[in-house]
């Protein structure tokens, strides 16, 4: 599932290539993408505005329009955004078109559809329901070492739930927690009561930097296996120092570790 940095990748696309186009039409070849609105009532209630503004929060992405709206994306596991210039593109898995005066189409693609879109009567992003009982932003300023501390002090499940708990902490998936703990050397099935204030200060520079990290690399990061244990996850996998990572089942999800680097 994309996680806060993938979507902050699909944001700054969006933001690149379609605000101040103006709607013409939005055609759906899927309802099933859909949430609390009609294929005819998204496109009538988009005609005519412009996307104004592309905003992330958490693993959501916020479009507000000319007409006061607010378009919600979620992308669940396989979902995506592709801008079409000249609108002759025809990707696979499409689900809608978010079509242009210019003629060029901002395609949602989900081949598993799992992701989803809706609309609402609002730009206040505390009127749409899956963002109001959202945790804090790991990156943003206000969210300190006093907050996570704060954070984990309420906690008595691992420190891998933790992080992906979205009302404690928006954004983070089970694939960025694990890297998270590598970085930090701390095993993901550790509780946080058991974790020492140095353990906690690097669990929080590592959650930092390794989230921002990611983002400036758009969240590519394939071509940095020495740096970073996601593109090495999985069965035979080997961690960046060359030692063979084990995987555990934490709270449903299997985690991926270093059990020589992680303590």
């Amino acid at each position: 599932m994309p996680e806060l940095p993938e979507v902050e990748a699909k944001r700054r696309y969006i933001e690149r290539t379609s605000l101040g186009r103006r709607i013409t039409r939005v055609k759906v070849f899927d309802e099933r993408i859909l949430e609390d609105v009609s294929p005819r009532s998204l496109s009538r209630r988009l005609s005519g505005s412009e996307f104004e503004q592309v905003k992330r929060r958490a693993k959501f992405l916020l479009i507000t329009t000319s007409a006061d709206r607010t378009l919600l994306m979620h992308f669940g596991m396989t979902g995506d955004v592709l801008f079409d210039e000249e609108g002759h593109e025809h990707p696979t898995s499409d689900r809608a078109d978010f079509e242009f005066a210019d003629r060029s189409v901002l395609h949602f693609t989900d081949h598993r559809l799992f992701g989803r879109i809706a609309l609402y009567d609002t730009i206040d992003e505390n009127g749409v329901p899956d963002i109001a009982k959202l945790g804090p932003e790991p990156l943003d300023r206000s969210f300190t070492l006093k907050r996570f501390k704060e954070v984990l002090a309420r906690r008595n499940t691992t420190i891998h739930q933790v992080l992906m708990d979205q009302e404690l902490i928006a954004g983070i998936g089970n694939i960025y927690s694990d890297e998270i703990c590598y970085q930090a050397g701390v095993r993901p099935d550790r509780k946080p009561r058991d974790l020492s204030e140095a353990e906690i200060g690097k669990l929080f520079d590592k959650m930092k930097w390794t989230l921002r990290r990611a983002v400036e690399l758009d969240a590519d990061l394939d071509d940095h296996a020495d740096v970073f244990l996601i593109p090495n996850r999985g069965k035979g996998g080997i961690c960046p120092h060359g030692h063979a990572l084990e995987s555990k089942t934490i709270g449903g999800r299997t985690s991926w570790f270093c059990p020589t680097d992680q303590k």
